[in-house]
């Protein structure tokens, strides 16, 4: 009796613990409402992003206008009561930033919160907890409204969607390069490494990007395409490297297909009548 006894409450635990594995699995099962697609950079080059009111950290206003009027922008959308990755992001940004350089001359950074409750108060606390708040090349802002948040973000096609268990926004974590109102680079991810920074400024500065390594180099020389938003892409002069050997084959074939044609002696036509 004992040990039919001990069988069955065996058998018990063991579907109680099956039970219990399925109700946790079943909640790990991301809500399809919450998952978000990240931008697609190669649909956004060159797109126009509007021009939108800006309520900044100071208490003042303006527009993103007067940010991108003379330097190259990089916005990254973040909101200050955010749990997950805003703040660590932000951290990581500043350390790039900072191994970079030059910002608020070259380029200036513009952090924008998509949350509509964000006032300014609690952007200069957030800029406060980055050591942010009296550096001149960092601007904390939010949209002077909601639709022109609206605008903004569907531009960038950047996607968040409000979270109601855990009162948080579900977002990915984005910074974008802009040159003169228009898309230029982004990133999205947790990190944005100096190198890809670099590149990224690059790229919104109009300025010379090479894409391909070379031995004992940080880079080549050559690419086959240029883009700037204004024109779009344009053939770079080292797409010739890709062609040349071709064209050199050619020439050279031709070169030896002539020589022979003319070393080739010719037969003499006799004059001898028959």
């Amino acid at each position: 009796m004992c040990g039919r006894f001990k069988e069955w409450l065996i058998s018990f635990v063991l579907v109680a613990i099956s039970l219990g594995s399925g109700i946790t699995c079943a909640q790990e099962i991301p809500d399809p409402a919450l998952i978000f697609e990240p931008p697609d950079e190669t649909s956004l080059f060159g797109r126009e992003v509007p021009d939108i009111g800006l309520r900044y950290a100071d208490g003042s206003s303006g527009h993103l206008s007067d940010q991108w009027a003379e330097r190259p922008v990089f916005v990254t959308l973040v909101f200050s009561r955010c749990a997950g990755i805003c703040s660590p992001y932000l951290g990581l940004l500043k350390s790039t930033v900072e191994q970079v350089g030059s910002s608020g001359d070259r380029y200036q950074m513009v952090v924008i919160s998509f949350d509509m409750r964000d006032r300014p108060e609690d952007l200069i606390a957030l800029a406060k907890y980055h050591n942010l708040e009296n550096d001149t090349g960092w601007t904390f802002a939010a949209p002077a409204s909601q639709q022109e948040l609206t605008a903004l973000c569907e531009s960038l096609d950047f996607d968040f969607r409000w979270d109601e268990q855990r009162q948080q926004y579900n977002h990915p974590a984005v910074t974008v390069a802009l040159r003169a109102g228009k898309f230029a680079r982004i990133s999205v991810g947790e990190e944005i490494s100096p190198g890809r920074f670099k590149e990224m400024l690059s790229d919104a500065r109009g300025e010379f990007v090479p894409i391909y390594p070379a031995p004992g180099q940080a880079a080549a020389l050559f690419r086959c395409f240029d883009y700037d938003p204004e024109r779009g892409f344009t053939p770079n002069w080292g797409m010739l490297l890709l062609i040349a050997p071709g064209l050199s084959a050619l020439a050279l074939a031709g070169g030896m297909f002539f020589a022979a044609r003319v070393a080739t002696p010719r037969p003499v036509k006799s004059t001898r009548s028959e």
